[in-house]
Order: C-alpha cells, then structure tokens, then sequence
C-alpha cells in the first residue's frame, strides 16, 4: 500500500495541476485539498499552484479556474492557498469588500450555511470583522437555521444536519460575545446524537449513513466544542477507509476530499486522546 503523499502526486495533470478523480481538469478545490494534506506531511505549495490561485483571480474575488464565476468558495480556497503559501493575498481590501457585499445585504443575510462559512473563513484570514449591522444579519440568519434539536440547517427550511453545524459552530465562536458561544455549546446534544456508537459520525441521527466528510465535520465540532468522544472508535473506522493507492475514501479508488478528511480525523483523534482526562 502507498502513501497519502503518492496518492497526491499521481493526481497531478501534466501542467503541474491537481485535478480531484472524479473530474477532468484542475481547480482551486482540488489544488487546496491537495495543498493541505502536502503541508500535513511537511511539504509546501509549487510554484505552479501559486500562479494558478492567482490566474483565478476576478475583481475582489476568485473562480475554481481562470475565466469562470466567483464564489464565495473559490475565494476561500485561494485565500486558503496563500496562507498555507505565507504569502500576502493581493488587494485584500477589495477582497474584504467584495466577501462584505456578498454575504449581506442590508440587514439580511443573502446566502446559505456553506457560503456564508466561506465568506467567514475569508474574514478569519484577511483579518477582517464584520460590520455591526452583518454581524446582526449573520446571528438572525444562524437562530433561524437552528432546528429544535439543536442543530443547524443549510436553510431556514431544510433539515439539521452535522456539515451546518460545524458551521454555524465555528462561526458562532468566532462572533465571540458570551451569547454566541452559549448557542454554539447548545449544539453539543446534537453532535452527540450524530454518534451510532460504532465509530462513525453520521450527517444526521436519523440517516444510518456515514461519510468521512461526515466524519471529519463532527471531529472538527466536538473538538470546537471540546466534548468527550471515543476518539479510538473513530480513528479506527477512518482507518478502515485506506485505499491501495494510498489514499482514503468509503468506496473503491481515493479521492483528495476524502483524503483530506481522513488524515484531519486521524489527527484530531490523536491530539485529543493525548490530552489528559
């Protein structure tokens, strides 16, 4: 069996490019999953990675590739490429503002859970803080999309799942007052309820259904929540998903995501379980 490290440069396109398995050409998503897990084995960004998160750029924003549509998405995985990088992300003013429009208009938010995650990410890197009138938009928007079980939806009217509430958690935590990390704490039965006692985390309790996207946004909110967890049941289920080629995935052949996830789980599960009781 190869190695994570392996599986990553056999996805590389002749241009020096990753491209995701399941796709035919690069994109700011595979270069950035890619990214992470070479700089969670030591290992920087190529020059060539570089010039692609930087042809990507539009405006105040960024495209998965050169010549297509900004996203909230894309700009968060550039800006994720140039911190990984060290790099200063140009222009971030035009960023900021560009990421401000996007999120916010008036005093409603104007985006789903997942976008308005990336448009905070952006914020946390470029160092930036909402004004008072998004930051009213952005807890209205989190206490409408927060179900009776605690947990959080992608809108006001669909079901709670773990993704979103690893979002709403996160973001929570980040607007900072003691109201905002009482609710995110009030999330923890959820999370719990997502646990079907054999390792897994699934997307919602009633779904028996797990993934190691799954897996990986639970670990991420239990551990920004700092729950107890059977870490070891966990860490030993992710493992169970290796693939021959060196990657991670739940079926047959690897993919970066899922590599990603895998190798984030494994190590959020051994720092913890090296932390005293």
């Amino acid at each position: 069996m190869t190695d994570a490290m392996t599986f990553v440069e056999n996805c590389r396109a002749k241009d020096g490019l990753l491209v995701e398995t399941d796709e035919s050409a690069p994109s700011l998503e595979a270069t950035r999953f890619g990214a992470e897990i070479r700089a969670m084995r030591g290992h920087g960004l190529t020059r060539q990675e570089l010039e692609f998160a930087s042809g990507a750029r539009t405006g105040g924003a960024y495209a998965m590739f050169s010549g297509g549509a900004p996203s909230l998405g894309a700009t968060y995985y550039a800006l994720r490429l140039y911190q990984l990088a060290g790099v200063t992300v140009p222009d971030s003013a035009a960023v900021v503002h560009w990421v401000g429009e996007a999120l916010c208009s008036g005093d409603k938010t104007v985006v789903d859970m997942d976008d308005l995650f990336y448009g905070v990410r952006c914020l946390i890197i470029l160092g930036a803080r909402p004004e008072p009138s998004a930051a009213r938009a952005i807890r209205a928007f989190l206490g409408e999309c927060t179900k009776d079980d605690q947990g959080c939806a992608l809108l006001p009217d669909r079901p709670s799942d773990i993704e979103r509430t690893y979002c709403s958690v996160a973001i929570r935590q980040w607007l900072g007052t003691e109201q905002d990390h009482a609710d995110a704490q009030a999330s923890g039965p959820f999370v719990v309820s997502c646990d079907d006692g054999f390792g897994h985390i699934r997307m919602r309790p009633s779904e028996a259904e797990w993934s190691l996207a799954s897996a990986y946004w639970g670990a991420r909110t239990v551990e920004l929540l700092n729950l107890a967890w059977p870490w070891a049941e966990l860490d030993a289920a992710v493992r169970r998903c290796a693939q021959p080629d060196g990657g991670f995935s739940t079926n047959p052949g690897s993919t970066l995501w899922e590599t990603y996830c895998a190798l984030r789980v494994m190590d959020i599960a051994a720092s913890r379980q090296e932390q005293p009781a």
